[in-house]
């Protein structure tokens, strides 16, 4: 399973790297008290202590008591919920459903029966305090009218009033009694009735996308490319430029870095943060982090090169938009990452199965050749036949030359003579400002893939994910599928700590869930609204793509299925037919086996259920990736579920 880790941006300024030194002795030094201030230390009266005559016994010092606190449990948040949309006040329910074990019936007769009562009594003149009669009376008309009570209040009253609401006869032991609601008298001419407070789920938030007009529209960006490409390096150092990080922290990334002897690694480290990958130098998790530039909001996905970690990389394309393919300039590094093993056919193969359809090869470390055009030309030959034959257009496919470590050509275009002489295009901003985003299924039923699951210290239970279809509201009740969990949006953030009020298709998020525990969350579960539930199986038929496989395919043969962030053991159960590549037309039925380049229908069977739709309603969950023994044999698309 993957694990997402979400890079906190963090600017900073400058002058703070010297701030906090103080030459000469630590800051956390102790300082001695003086003989004057010492003498008050263990006095609680504030003063020095007199000492008594002799004989005479000391004065005693009250002891400040602590106070206990009341276990007063917790009000349950649905039932909560459900008496405040009925117009009580928040404070009223949680007492009530405290007192009554969160009996929802019995907790809201106790505030329909006594909820103005308690107000009423409450309404006392403060002492010393001159109150006109009709002040009093108009205040105590608001607090009857948020209280429910239909009695008039009294108008000529100076002392605590007492309201004359009569009480229910019904028994309080035994079964609860029906609710009744009394009625509500119209308010006076002088009173200004309470408004009530606007909340989230209220959201209308179709109209607020349809009205809006996005001057910054959201993409999401996968890296790809071999391990050795410079792809952390490439991003982290775009990142530097772009004002997420600041000196002191570029600073403390190089001298460390240099301890290790990995001096090169500064920028990287902007993305590789946890101890494991920064003493390997390979990238293991998927890294988000968000930026923007002029045109675009970027959510960026920093996917492992490495081929232990291809399960993570798919974890990061699925969720992808675009994709940036970063190789090797220089001698010897390109043809490693590409002819001899690497893992670059794989990752291009991985993007376009996972329905990335523009794609951006960033040339890296061109300064090693010179930035020589001779180079650059070998390399976008090599890759564009390639790309050709995996199903990448050359409308659909751009060049762009450029320096991680050193930074050229990234966030503006270069003025580098030896590149610019032959070079006219624009810089990997430029063209990720030019991207075409994507459009997003707003109108259909809420889909969230969870990536990663963990526990805020301050929030709670969080899950991180993407929305692949519709939108959700805090507050909104959902389902956590396979398995049929129940939980509570408590609330919402974005990748980069913004609270929102609601997330949409396409964006990365964090949601904080109540209701639930950690245990039924996992990576790859499918979050949605319950009365639109996404579809479970354990069988299902698809139709995939044979890459180059050295063992054919038959009837019974493991696999590794990835789908999105998930990867489960199954089995093909069932070679239905093969088909031709051009028109689809059935060659054979029920072949013996299935060889390389072959499109064929096949049936999967899995050991668990799992979460999946159909292709044609929803292409995310409904494309599946098909690994053994470490190398992907096939791809496709799911068209029937059983």
């Amino acid at each position: 399973m993957s694990r997402h880790r979400i890079v906190r941006n963090y600017i900073g300024v400058d002058s703070e790297y010297y701030d906090d030194e103080v030459f000469g002795r630590s800051v956390e030094e102790d300082t001695p008290l003086s003989p004057s201030l010492s003498q008050f230390i263990y006095n609680r009266g504030g003063g020095p202590e007199t000492e008594p005559e002799y004989g005479q016994p000391r004065a005693s010092v009250d002891c400040v008591q602590e106070e206990e606190e009341e276990d007063v449990g917790n009000a349950d948040e649905e039932a909560l919920n459900t008496m405040y949309d009925m117009g009580f006040e928040m404070d009223l329910c949680k007492d009530a459903l405290r007192q009554y074990d969160n009996d929802m019936t019995r907790a809201l007769n106790h505030v329909l029966e006594n909820g103005a009562q308690q107000h009423v009594q409450e309404a006392t003149v403060p002492a010393g305090r001159p109150v006109h009669q009709e002040q009093l009376a108009t205040e105590l008309q608001n607090r009857l009218q948020v209280g429910g009570s239909g009695d008039s209040t009294p108008t000529n009253c100076l002392t605590p009033v007492k309201c004359n609401t009569p009480k229910s006869n019904t028994p309080r032991s035994g079964s609860p009694p029906a609710i009744r609601r009394p009625p509500r008298e119209p308010s006076s001419a002088n009173t200004t009735p309470k408004a009530k407070k606007s909340r989230p789920k209220d959201i209308d938030v179709l109209g607020i996308l349809n009205s809006k007009i996005d001057t910054q529209p959201l993409i999401n960006v996968a890296v790809v490319g071999h391990v050795d490409a410079g792809k952390s390096t490439l991003m982290g150092h775009l990142l530097c430029l772009l004002g997420h990080v600041s000196k002191k922290e570029l600073h403390k990334n190089k001298t460390e870095s240099q301890k290790l002897g990995k001096g090169s690694f500064a920028y990287a480290w902007v993305l590789d943060e946890t101890g494991e990958e920064r003493e390997r130098g390979v990238t293991i998790d998927v890294a988000q982090t968000r930026f923007q530039t002029p045109k675009k909001t970027v959510n960026l996905l920093d996917a492992p090169g490495h081929k232990d970690f291809v399960p993570n990389m798919i974890s990061g394309a699925s969720q992808a938009d675009f994709a940036i393919l970063v190789v090797d300039s220089t001698p010897g590094g390109f043809e490693a990452g590409f002819e001899q093993g690497g893992q670059t056919r794989e990752h291009v193969v991985l993007v376009r199965a996972l329905g990335v359809q523009t794609l951006i090869v960033a040339v890296n470390k061109m300064e090693n050749v010179a930035w020589g055009k001779e180079r650059y030309d070998h390399i976008s030959g090599e890759l564009t036949v390639f790309l050709k034959t995996v199903g990448f257009k050359n409308s659909e496919v751009i060049f762009v030359p450029v320096s991680g470590l050193e930074g050229d050509n990234l966030l503006e275009k270069s003025k580098t003579p030896t590149l610019t002489e032959w070079y006219s295009g624009g810089s990997l901003v430029d063209i990720i400002d030019g991207l075409e985003a994507p459009k997003r299924c707003y109108d259909r039923p809420f889909r969230l893939i969870v990536t990663d699951v963990f526990k805020h210290p301050q929030m709670g239970l969080s899950v991180a994910g993407k929305v692949d279809s519709g939108f959700v509201i805090m507050g909104t009740p959902v389902v956590i599928m396979p398995g049929g969990t129940t939980a509570m949006i408590k609330s919402m953030t974005t990748v980069d700590d913004k609270s929102v009020d609601y997330s949409v298709a396409g964006e990365q998020c964090i949601l904080v869930v109540g209701g639930t525990d950690q245990t039924k969350i996992h990576n790859g579960n499918v979050i949605c609204e319950s009365q639109s539930r996404v579809r479970t199986t354990l069988k299902f038929k698809a139709r995939v793509l044979v890459f180059n496989i050295d063992i054919p395919i038959t009837k019974g043969f493991p696999i590794d299925l990835h789908y999105q962030t998930v990867n489960e053991p199954a089995v093909i159960s069932r070679l239905i037919s093969t088909h031709s590549k051009s028109n689809g037309q059935v060659l054979k039925s029920k072949p013996r086996c299935l060889t390389k380049n072959q499109v064929a229908l096949i049936e999967i069977k899995c050991e668990r259920a799992i979460c999946l739709e159909l292709f044609k309603d929803s292409k995310s969950l409904g494309r599946i990736t098909c690994r053994y023994g470490g190398n992907t044999i096939a791809a496709g698309m799911v068209i029937e579920i059983t």
